[in-house]
């Protein structure tokens, strides 16, 4: 979590307040990418650790399916995936305050499995789901618990303008196109180490023939994940309706050129 420009990668950060009298509208951002945790679920209710649900910016599986969970330690540093029980009204049969409430579960589950849980078991298939907009993993760069109540929407995050790992990502991308590709992946390697589980630094090496537009861009997704640099990636490199079309399927069917 960046709090104030306090991260030794922050290059250029918005920076905004606690003070609500001089926050002005603060940073929502904390909203916007939160599942509907507090309803329909035993054990939850809304706080202001987990955030208030607006459930405005679900993950497509496209993105979700971009980590490698075997070696890239972004998938579980970038999503929430266990909600606790908060709500003492409302616990499970053999339920404590603190136990999980919820799991979302990057993987499908049976349902021999889910019945041997007491709490509830949201998976890939339900994820997928069609017209589910309610339950999805959670990306947690923006939660804000230092909100001073469960409803406040001004939050005193700061927005993230520039930071390190862009800069590498730009380096890459800038040597790719010029053709020095052994600096180019001299700088996506240095990043993609940095991203690695302990002791999964070599796996998370890519090689000169793996180095392209298409993983540049799925690089950029990884890392910069809700920073809202997307469409300006996918126009500024030409790919916005190519890759709308094959990765999105709710945006697949209208996106036009003109777009």
């Amino acid at each position: 979590m960046i709090i104030r420009g306090q991260h030794s990668e922050v290059v250029w950060a918005v920076q905004y307040t606690s003070d609500l009298l001089t926050n002005g509208i603060g940073n929502s951002g904390h909203l916007y990418f939160v599942m509907e945790y507090d309803a329909g679920h035993r054990g939850t209710q809304r706080d202001v650790a987990n955030g208030r649900p607006f459930k405005r910016f679900k993950p497509t599986m496209f993105t979700l399916d971009l980590f490698d969970r075997t070696k890239d330690s972004r998938y579980n540093a970038s999503f929430k995936q266990v909600f606790l029980a908060n709500n003492a009204a409302t616990l499970a049969s053999g339920m404590k305050l603190g136990d999980t409430a919820i799991f979302v579960s990057p993987v499908n589950v049976s349902a021999a499995v889910k019945a041997t849980k007491n709490y509830r078991i949201i998976d890939r298939a339900e994820v997928l789901s069609l017209g589910n907009y309610r339950y999805f993993p959670t990306l947690t760069k923006f939660l804000d618990p230092l909100r001073p109540s469960v409803q406040e929407e001004r939050g005193s995050r700061d927005f993230m303008v520039a930071r390190l790992a862009e800069t590498y990502l730009i380096a890459s991308e800038a040597l790719f196109r010029s053709g020095n590709i052994t600096e180019a992946l001299t700088f996506m390697n240095t990043l993609r180490r940095r991203a690695a589980l302990p002791g999964r630094e070599s796996a998370m090496e890519i090689t000169a023939s793996e180095l392209n537009m298409d993983f540049i861009l799925d690089e950029r997704g990884r890392e910069l994940l809700g920073e809202m640099d997307r469409w300006f990636d996918l126009v500024r490199t030409g790919t916005l309706v190519d890759r709308v079309r094959k990765h999105n399927p709710d945006a697949a069917p209208n996106i036009q050129a003109h777009h």
